[in-house]
């Protein structure tokens, strides 16, 4: 189809389009393709009166020590009653999961009348190398009271760990609360995910606007913003960061559950949003900011969509938990996917924890230390020939098309292109710590 299209077009208006092509791909970052693993990584046990019983869901996944961790709630029984929990797991490649035997490692709140006695859920974990050794890890998360699963009493509670296995919850409990009726966090609060900067704590979370009053965030869900000093008092964004609804026909009533990375000096969220609250289609999203405050969202969402019609995550793919390997300078996404929204027994649905990773090369804050790097003849038919500064030889050069696939990889600074079709190339140039996105035109 594009070789077809660079025939039709003349020699200008080929170099027009390829222009735009350029700019398109350094907006759209790193959001455009994802791979889904074909069935669930981690999944409820399905046995009665289990801790984790009926569901599993809401994952935050760490690298920790070349050891991926991941914190979790599952839905199961406590003395007879179903609660909301949260366990530990552990990995090596992020699909086989290694569940700690003494799960859950946080539980609700046994006196009836804490704000977390009914449900503890959507925790988003750091590793904080400067606090003390008991406080390692630092985990917030949403504790709910009401046993009524349509009352939103959702707010934000703090635990630390030395281990992130053995957790003391904050006595002072909870950190974080919804605002007044006028306020546009009033109902609840919920699905923290929270960075460290120097001395400074970032969080993004969900809320809802449920009162009618003039405001943007009206009726919708929403995602806030706030910082801290210490992890425990939280100055809330005077206005929602990232607003459902501008987005048709996919986010118009809720943006929730973000998942928040700085790479470089870039923000990038992926988040979960839903069309209508009588169909929760819940599906995955993408937007990026400089300052955490003012977000771009992606002209392409959502980027992780439901499964098809006989799929486990068809009627859920939502509240991702994202990763950035540099490594392989891939995204890693896990994910809540559900299957159906009727559910009678325990074996009669999917509600389990599913992997994504992207196929895209981000353009992200790589260390472009090639000042006078040069690629000629650029655009080619054939061979490319490419200089490095101080005439040094050696590199490694990948070559993807604008799909994020690999189509050729070389030790050589002359590389032959011929068998590339037409099209529009991205040249990922690699020596030591140095990296290097270029572009290429094969004509």
């Amino acid at each position: 189809m594009a070789a077809k299209i660079y025939k039709a077009i003349t020699k200008a208006k080929y170099y027009f389009l390829y222009s735009l092509l350029l700019v398109l791909f350094e907006q759209v970052h790193a959001q455009t393709t994802w791979t889904k693993h074909p069935t669930p990584v981690l999944s409820p046990s399905q046995t009665l009166f289990n801790w984790d019983a009926f569901a599993t869901a809401d994952a935050f996944v760490m690298n920790d020590d070349d050891t991926l961790k991941m914190w979790y709630a599952a839905t199961g029984w406590v003395n007879s009653v179903m609660h909301v929990r949260i366990g530990y797991a552990w990995s090596l490649n992020g699909i086989n999961w290694n569940q700690y035997a003494g799960n859950p490692v946080l539980d609700v709140d046994p006196d009836t009348a804490r704000f977390d006695s009914d449900g503890i859920e959507t925790p988003t974990v750091i590793k904080d190398l400067s606090a003390p050794a008991n406080q390692r890890y630092k985990l917030w998360y949403a504790g709910r009271k009401s046993k009524n699963p349509t009352v939103l009493d959702h707010k934000l509670g703090y635990a630390y760990s030395p281990d992130g296995i053995n957790w003391t919850k904050y006595p002072g409990n909870p950190v974080l609360v919804p605002g007044n009726n006028s306020s546009w966090y009033n109902t609840f609060l919920s699905s923290p995910s929270v960075i460290k900067e120097g001395t400074v704590y970032k969080m993004w979370f969900t809320t809802l606007d449920a009162y009618i009053n003039g405001q943007p965030t009206d009726g919708k869900g929403n995602i806030g913003y706030a910082t801290s000093s210490n992890g425990i008092n939280w100055t809330v964004h005077p206005a929602a960061v990232l607003i459902a609804g501008d987005q048709n026909n996919w986010d118009s009533a809720s943006a929730a559950e973000p998942s928040v990375l700085k790479i470089g000096n870039t923000y990038h969220m992926f988040y979960s949003a839903l069309d209508q609250w009588t169909i929760e289609n819940f599906q995955v999203g993408y937007a990026h900011s400089t300052d955490g405050i003012n977000w771009t969202k992606s002209t392409l969402n959502p980027v992780l969509k439901v499964g098809t019609a006989g799929q486990w995550d068809r009627y859920w793919a939502s509240h991702p938990t994202v990763m950035y390997d540099s490594t392989i300078y891939k995204f890693k996404m896990w994910y809540t996917g559900r299957d159906t929204a009727n559910i009678k027994t325990l074996t009669d649905h999917h509600w389990d924890i599913g992997y994504a990773e992207s196929n895209y090369i981000t353009g992200v804050n790589w260390n472009i230390s090639y000042g006078n790097l040069q690629i000629f003849p650029n655009p080619s038919e054939s061979n490319i020939n490419i200089v490095l500064p101080d005439m040094q030889q050696h590199a490694e050069v990948i070559i993807y098309d604008m799909l994020g696939k690999e189509v050729l990889v070389s030790s050589s600074l002359n590389i032959n292109i011929y068998n590339l079709q037409r099209g529009i190339y991205i040249l990922l140039i690699k020596q030591g710590e140095n990296s290097s996105i270029q572009k290429l035109v094969k004509q």
